[in-house]
């Protein structure tokens, strides 16, 4: 589980890279959104980070390994796992790509938490 946990890290860190706002969102929702469109939000956080750091864009080519975690069952009902990517910028500081697992068995899904520094 952890390892196709990671690979989602490391795909939406691959789209927010690639500015494919459209395709994260899709697939990946962003509960952080509030009442704005979430590829927008997407973008507009991203660009918030990046203004943040004083960084252009980010840098896909050296994407460190995601760290996947586990919720004990009693400690925040309906949260499975958390998955933390950082993701370099091209002056070697980082964004924080946030994705948490959420459901009951037999069904959970994978959404984007947050973008931060």
């Amino acid at each position: 589980m952890v390892d196709a946990l990671a690979a989602l890290g490391v795909q939406a860190a691959r789209l927010l890279c690639d500015g494919d706002f459209s395709a994260l969102a899709k697939n990946f929702g962003y509960l952080l959104k509030f009442e704005r469109d979430p590829a927008s939000a997407l973008q507009t956080d991203l660009l918030r980070c990046l203004s943040d750091l004083q960084a252009s864009c980010l840098n896909a080519a050296s994407l460190p390994e995601p760290r996947v975690s586990y919720f004990q069952p009693n400690e925040q009902p309906g949260l499975f796992a958390l998955v933390e990517q950082d993701i370099p910028t091209d002056n070697n500081k980082y964004v924080l790509l946030e994705l948490v697992v959420m459901g009951w068995e037999p069904e959970k899904h994978i959404y984007i938490e947050d973008i931060s520094v």
